[in-house]
């Protein structure tokens, strides 16, 4: 979709009184009815259609004031969930976005500072968000148009760097294949911002952020609905040393937890198994390797080979608990044997260090996906399956 066209639907009152009426109707059957008989470009309507009917999760303010947007930046863009929590976080005077995209953050990071500039390479791109800046009528949000390296010129309170992470429609963690390459901007960064954030792969190593960077304030991982979201590292560009805090925070839920990774826990899991209860980390916990922070005050022994956790406790913050049923081995038949004896048709299967599928294990053993029941097929040291019962929490909270 090119820039001029989308807005050229998004100024028509026709076009918008066509969206509002059938944003609920079935695509395929209004392309069948309307198809040639608008005034409107109606293959571009259909297309800003679909993408608002995913919005209306993602990012309900385009859908709401019917932004422009298209699929790519749609898929590449921040939650607004997301975009909102870094507000609670930065703030100050000045902000320069210098990979300013569609222009989710700076759209509500607007809110949080007195001036801001986001500045796009591409022009189709920056056509858009220009246009949704005018329409929502932020006065202090100022968008611009070529290379956000060019305006590191002068001093701001915060830069925002969101590197592409598809340069070249190949998808990339490394920082040096990134664009643009943070590793290369340091010095003019260290000249003219006094904090910078940077938005990085959910993939990307943690231990990784401490080699490459010296001066770490914290590092924001954050989720949404238990899939992690980003990777987002504050340096501050004052300081030679690092800070070692690592915020973890699920913006649909109100689990939050800052963890000190300079001060060491004191903890020993126990060596026998033990315990009714299956403990599963959350993301947020399991990419922080973080576990032990969340277990120090509860008696836990850890699986030999992966981030599972047996206990006497049936809840512990940060973890997904279930309720042990029955521990087998690897055997298909036996396995079946005991769902059928249980009268387990419906199960969600988890597999750890074995190539196979979800959709294997079910034709073999009969059910299909679903149910409260889990079963963990596990392959390591040691061989054995783990059916467990979901220990139903309200999924607002950990």
């Amino acid at each position: 979709m090119q820039s001029n066209n989308i807005i050229d639907v998004l100024e028509s009152e026709e076009a918008i009184s066509f969206i509002s009426e059938n944003i609920s109707a079935d695509l395929p059957s209004i392309t069948f009815k309307y198809a040639g008989k608008t005034s409107f470009n109606f293959i571009i309507c259909l297309q800003l259609m679909a993408i608002y009917v995913k919005a209306q999760k993602k990012i309900p303010l385009f859908w709401d004031k019917l932004l422009a947007i298209d699929q790519r930046s749609y898929e590449q863009c921040t939650s607004q969930a997301v975009a909102e929590y870094k507000c609670t976080f930065m703030g100050g005077e000045t902000l320069l976005d210098i990979t300013g995209g569609i222009g989710v953050d700076s759209i509500f990071l607007s809110s949080a500072f007195q001036s801001v500039k986001a500045v796009e390479k591409n022009m189709e791109l920056h056509q858009l968000a220009a246009y949704n800046v005018t329409k929502l009528g932020i006065p202090n949000l100022i968008r611009l148009c070529g290379d956000g390296a060019d305006y590191l010129d002068q001093k701001y309170d915060w830069i925002y760097i969101d590197p592409d992470r598809r340069p070249g429609n190949t998808r990339a963690v490394a920082l040096p294949l990134l664009v643009p390459n943070v590793l290369d901007l340091l010095t003019d960064l260290k000249r003219c911002a006094t904090w910078v954030y940077i938005k990085l792969s959910p993939l990307f190593d943690l231990v990784e952020i401490w080699r490459q960077f010296k001066n770490v304030n914290a590092v924001h991982l954050i989720a949404e609905r238990g899939e992690i979201k980003e990777v987002g590292v504050i340096l501050d560009m004052a300081s030679s040393s690092h800070q070692k805090i690592v915020i973890l925070k699920d913006v649909y839920s109100d689990f939050s937890q800052e963890i000190n990774l300079e001060i060491p826990v004191v903890f020993k899991f126990s060596e026998e198994i033990s315990g009714p209860y299956l403990l599963v980390p959350i993301a947020l916990v399991s990419k922080a390797g973080a576990a032990h922070f969340f277990l120090k005050d509860t008696v836990t022994s850890k699986h030999e080979t992966f981030d599972l956790y047996f206990s006497k406790s049936s809840t512990v913050y940060g973890f997904r608990s279930f309720e042990i049923i029955r521990q087998t081995g690897l055997n298909s038949k036996e396995l079946k044997l005991v769902c059928h004896d249980l009268g387990i048709t419906q199960l969600n299967i988890v597999l750890k260090g074995i190539a196979d599928t979800p959709g294997l294990w079910h034709k073999k053993l009969g059910t299909k996906d679903g149910g409260t029941c889990f079963l963990f097929l596990l392959k390591g040291n040691k061989n054995h399956a783990i059916l467990a019962q979901s220990i139903f929490r309200d999924n607002k909270s950990f």
